[in-house]
């Protein structure tokens, strides 16, 4: 399985190393360089554009972000490619959606 992760700190990291033991194609993404060129060398692709990125994934995309909460809504304005991707988890909460669900009294809201 092809896999798209956006974030490569300790968690991001560990897990696409994670990912590439287990046979998938990993695909990277981060604005460090040294992050992704760490990745590179074990065997990943990866790239600090995220355009780049977006196109050397395979549609659809499998995309996991591995962002800190407050970086969700600006990785996704910034190009990720949540329409087009069968999967976009998001360790960080979004601050629309936690808004959204305050609002509709679906979700608890984020400061609790």
């Amino acid at each position: 399985m092809q896999l798209g992760m956006i974030g490569l700190g300790r968690m991001g990291a560990n897990m696409v190393v994670r990912a590439m033991k287990a046979g998938h194609d990993c695909h990277v993404f981060d604005t460090h360089a040294e992050a992704v060129t760490a990745l590179k060398e074990k065997g990943a692709h990866g790239s600090t554009d995220l355009g780049a990125f977006v196109k050397g994934l395979d549609k659809p995309r499998a995309v996991w972000m591995m962002v800190p909460a407050g970086a969700v809504d600006a990785v996704i304005a910034e190009g990720a490619p949540v329409e087009e991707s069968r999967l976009l988890p998001a360790t960080g909460e979004s601050e629309a959606a936690a808004a959204e669900a305050e609002a509709s009294g679906t979700g608890e809201p984020s400061s609790s």
